[in-house]
C-alpha cells in the first residue's frame, strides 16, 4: 500500500512533525486503502487494515537493509513489531486489545503499519493508538465491525483493476489475459470477518470455512456489471487474514473495465474492474478501445507510446436556498492529455482510456477537490509533444499548457474552476480575475452542445511530433435531452433504491454518461483536502434509458447538510463519445481522443 502515501501527502494530512510522539492520520482497509474511504467502510474483525501516521516504526533505510526488523515472522502473530504496537479500545474506556502488527516503517515523510485486526476485538466504535518505544500517540477514532470487505487492486489503493484470478490456473486477470462469461473467478481481498476460531488465529494458519457452502444462506453478494454472479466460496485462503471469494462470471456486461462489487448486508465493497472477453483473450470495448492494438507493440517491445486526450465539460445549474440562489448557471470545462509510455505494468494498473467503466457498466472512486478523479494508479513516463497543445472549434481556440509538476497537458478552457464558483454564488458575476472564461467555450448558458468539429493539435517536442487529434459533435449528439431531470431533482434522492434516467436523442452510435456525485464536505468551498464519491454509469445512448443500481447509490454518502455554499451533492447526465483513434504522429504508437459533455444541477441524497 506505499504508493497511498502520494494521495495522503498531496491532502495534506500527513505533514513531518518535530515532535517524537507518534501521531495518526488514517485508518483504512488495507485492500480498499483509497482516501476518502467508501462512506459505510469499517475495520473487520480479522481483517488486515493499514495505519498512517508519522513518528513510528524504523527508518526505510534500515528495513531496506534488514527487513526482518521491520516485517513479522508468523507464527505466532506478533502484537509488536520494531518497538512498533498498536492497541483498540472499544468502547472507549473499556480494555485495551492488542493488534497484531505485520510491517512498522517510516517511510518519506509519513509511517506506516500494516496490522491484523483479531477476530475476537470487540465491535463498536472506540479508539486506535500506536505506541513507538513506548511513547503512546493520542487515541484517534476507530470503528470495528463483523465484516467490511475490501478487493486488492493493481495499483494498491483499492481502485481500478482489481487483483482477481482464474480458479483454476490462478492465472491473474489483466487486460491481455480475460476471462469469460461462465468462467470460475477469485476475487482477492479482506474483511469477511473473523475466523471461526479466534482463539487460534495467533498460533496457526486460519481454516478454510466456507460462507457459502449453501447458495440459500450465503452472506456474500458478487455484482459482476449489474448482474448478481454466482458464489461458490467465500472464506479465509490459506494465509492471515487474507479472503478469497471464488464465483461463477455471469453473461452480461463484456469489455476491458467491467465493474465487480462486494456486498455483504448493507455494506458495500470498493469498486473495482476485470477483463472479460467471449472467448477469454485480449479484451476490447465497444467504446472504441481494443487491446490487441496494444498487444503486439507492448509483446514487442515491452510497452507502447500512447496519447489520451479527453475533452470534459460539466454544466450545473446550482440552487441554494440558504443564500437564495436559484439556477446559476456555472460550467467547468477542461482538456487533459496524457502523453507518455505505458509499460505493461501500467497498463495491468490502468483505469482506462476514457475515464470510465466499460459500457453498460457502473462505478464508484473516490476523488478529491474535484471530480473526475485522478487515476492514482497511473505511473507514465511523461513524452514531451511541445510546451503546450492547444484546442480548436467552434467558438475559438484555447491553450492546453504542461501541468505545474510536467506530467500531462492540463487546461480549463471554458467556464471556471470550482474554487470560483463561490464567487459566483456570493456575487452572481464572474470573478473579477476571469480571464473571461465565463463564456462558455464547448457550452452556452441554456446547456446547447456546440455542434461542429474540434482539433487537437501540439507543434511536437523532443519526444512526439506534430500532432491533429479531430473529433466531431455531431449534430445527433446536441440533439440530447435528459427528459426525466426536472421528476427526478425536484425532491431528496433515496441512496437504498434503483435510480432511473430517461433520454431522447444523442447520437444513436454513441453513449451516455451519467455522473451522481457526493461529498462529505461540511461547509464552505472545495479544498484539495475535500473528500467526495462520484458514481459513473456509461450507456450506449441508443438505449434511451437505464436504471442506476440500488448496490451503486448505496455507496454513496447522505448529502443531507444544508449550511454547504457549494452544494455536496450533483447529478449530471449528457452524451459522451467512444474513443476515437487518430492517426498517430511520430513517437506514438497510438492516439486517442475522447469527450464527455454533462449538465445537471445539486441534488440531495438521502
Amino acid at each position: 500500500m506505499k504508493t497511498l502515501f502520494a494521495i495522503v501527502l498531496t491532502i495534506g494530512l500527513l505533514a513531518v512533525s518535530a515532535m517524537a510522539q507518534p501521531t495518526v492520520s488514517l485508518v483504512l482497509n488495507a485492500a480498499s486503502s483509497s482516501y476518502p474511504p467508501l462512506p459505510n467502510s469499517s475495520i473487520a474483525q480479522g481483517s488486515y487494515f493499514t495505519i498512517y501516521g508519522n513518528n513510528f516504526g524504523p527508518a526505510s533505510s534500515v528495513c531496506a537493509a534488514t527487513p526482518a526488523t521491520c516485517y513479522w515472522n508468523p507464527y505466532p502473530l506478533p502484537t509488536t513489531v520494531a518497538n512498533t504496537s498498536a492497541s483498540v479500545t472499544i468502547p472507549t474506556g473499556g480494555t485495551p486489545v492488542p493488534v497484531y502488527i505485520q510491517f512498522a516503517e517510516q517511510l518519506n515523510g509519513y509511517s506506516q503499519i500494516n496490522a491484523v485486526m483479531p477476530s475476537n476485538a470487540p465491535t463498536g466504535t472506540g479508539t486506535i493508538t500506536v505506541s513507538y518505544n513506548g511513547t503512546p500517540s493520542t487515541p484517534v477514532p476507530i470503528t470495528v465491525v463483523a465484516s467490511s470487505f475490501g478487493t486488492f487492486a493493481w495499483n494498491e489503493v483499492g481502485s481500478g483493476p482489481g487483483i482477481f484470478t482464474d480458479a483454476v490456473s490462478y492465472a491473474l486477470l489483466t487486460p491481455f489475459a480475460s476471462t469469460k462469461p461462465g468462467n470460475y473467478v477469485t476475487i482477492w481481498g479482506t474483511g469477511l470477518g473473523p475466523v471461526p476460531d479466534a482463539a487460534a488465529e495467533k498460533a496457526a494458519k486460519p481454516a478454510q470455512t466456507n460462507l457459502c457452502s449453501s447458495s440459500t444462506s450465503c452472506p456474500v453478494t458478487v455484482w459482476v456489471g449489474g448482474i448478481q454472479a454466482t458464489v461458490t466460496y467465500a472464506g479465509r485462503s490459506p494465509y492471515t487474514a487474507e479472503d478469497q471469494i471464488d464465483f461463477i462470471v455471469p453473461p452480461g456486461p463484456l469489455g476491458c473495465y467491467v465493474q465487480v462489487a462486494v456486498q455483504i448486508g448493507s455494506v458495500i465493497s470498493n469498486f473495482t474492474s476485470m477483463a472479460v472477453d467471449p472467448s477469454g483473450a485480449t479484451c476490447s470495448d465497444i467504446d472504441g478501445i481494443d487491446y490487441a492494438d496494444i498487444s503486439s507493440i507492448v509483446a514487442s517491445k515491452g510497452q507502447a507510446n500512447i496519447g489520451n486526450i479527453i475533452a470534459m465539460s460539466n454544466f450545473l445549474s446550482v440552487n441554494i436556498p440558504l443564500i437564495g440562489v436559484k439556477n446559476q448557471p456555472w460550467d467547468n470545462d477542461t482538456i487533459t492529455g496524457e502523453i507518455g509510455t505505458f509499460t505493461a505494468r501500467t497498463l495491468d494498473t490502468f483505469q482506462g482510456f476514457s475515464l470510465s467503466p466499460s459500457v453498460g457498466n457502473c462505478t464508484v472512486t473516490p476523488f478529491l477537490d474535484v471530480p473526475p478523479p485522478a487515476d492514482p494508479g497511473l505511473s507514465l513516463s511523461f513524452l514531451d509533444a511541445g510546451s503546450s497543445l492547444s484546442i480548436n472549434g467552434p467558438n475559438g481556440t484555447q491553450p492546453v499548457p504542461e501541468n505545474t509538476s510536467g506530467t500531462l497537458y492540463q487546461g480549463l478552457v471554458g467556464g471556471e474552476t470550482i474554487k470560483d464558483l463561490e464567487t459566483l454564488l456570493t456575487l452572481g458575476t464572474c470573478p473579477a480575475d476571469s480571464t473571461d472564461k465565463c463564456a462558455p467555450f464547448f457550452l452556452n448558458s441554456s446547456y446547447a452542445i456546440t455542434t461542429g468539429p474540434f482539433t487537437l493539435t501540439g507543434s511536437g517536442g523532443s519526444a512526439v511530433g506534430a500532432l491533429s487529434a479531430p473529433i466531431s459533435v455531431s449534430s445527433a449528439a446536441a440533439s440530447f435531452k435528459w427528459t426525466n431531470q426536472s421528476s427526478i431533482t425536484a425532491n431528496p434522492i433515496p441512496l437504498d433504491a434503483p435510480l432511473t434516467i430517461t433520454w431522447s436523442g444523442g447520437d444513436p452510435n454513441g453513449f451516455v454518461d451519467i455522473t451522481a456525485v457526493a461529498s462529505t464536505l461540511a461547509s464552505g468551498i472545495p479544498t484539495d483536502s475535500t473528500p467526495g464519491l462520484l458514481a459513473e454509469c456509461i450507456v450506449q445512448a441508443s438505449k434511451g434509458t437505464f436504471t442506476i443500481p440500488a448496490y451503486v447509490l448505496s455507496a454513496l454518502p447522505s448529502t443531507t447538510n444544508s449550511t454547504a455554499l457549494v452544494p455536496p451533492g450533483e447529478l449530471l447526465v449528457g452524451p459522451a463519445s467512444g474513443a476515437v483513434k487518430v492517426t498517430p504522429p511520430s513517437g506514438l504508437d497510438e492516439l486517442y481522443v475522447v469527450y464527455h459533455f454533462i449538465q445537471g444541477t445539486n441534488v440531495a441524497w438521502q
